[in-house]
């Protein structure tokens, strides 16, 4: 009867000691750089109106973008005006990265490559979802687009 009675300190100081252990398991995951997360995200929120208004240039432009990512990191892409016509004069700058860690970014611009369109060879270090964020200069017309997809298979536009 006696250790009943004493036995609930015990049992308090178990579940703080608990409390502590799991709080600091969480601190230490959040803290080793391995979480994703958008850079200068406050920057992007603040430019949303103009994000808005690229999305009605990129829809009058009427140009459509198609790109696959090897497991070899071989990224090719293709880029037709609204007639079809293969695009063969514009600069394509990417960014790309996993979507579910911090580390495996890249940017590149893509040269013209005689058989697929553009091409360049980027540093895929993970499997998984990659996200990659295409911007196209062609003279003064603009048009970016952001694909989604796993190396070794087809890249779909962000949902």
């Amino acid at each position: 009867m006696k250790w009943k009675a004493t036995a609930w300190p015990f049992a308090v100081i178990a579940v703080l000691a608990l409390t502590v252990a799991a709080n600091g398991f969480i601190l230490y995951e959040a803290n080793r750089g391995q979480a994703a997360f958008e850079p200068d995200y406050y920057r992007k929120a603040l430019l949303w109106d103009s994000t808005m208004a690229q999305a009605g240039r990129n829809a009058a432009l009427g140009w459509k973008l198609e790109a696959s990512l090897g497991t070899d990191g071989r990224l090719t892409v293709t880029l037709v005006d609204a007639a079809g016509t293969p695009i063969r004069d514009a600069r394509i700058a990417v960014e790309g990265f996993p979507i579910a860690f911090e580390t495996g970014g890249f940017a590149a611009t893509l040269p013209a490559d005689d058989s697929t369109g553009y091409g360049a060879t980027v540093p895929v270090v993970r499997a998984g979802l990659h996200e990659l964020r295409f911007s196209i200069l062609r003279g003064a017309d603009r048009f970016t687009t952001v694909l989604r997809g796993e190396p070794g298979q087809p890249l779909s536009p962000k949902p």
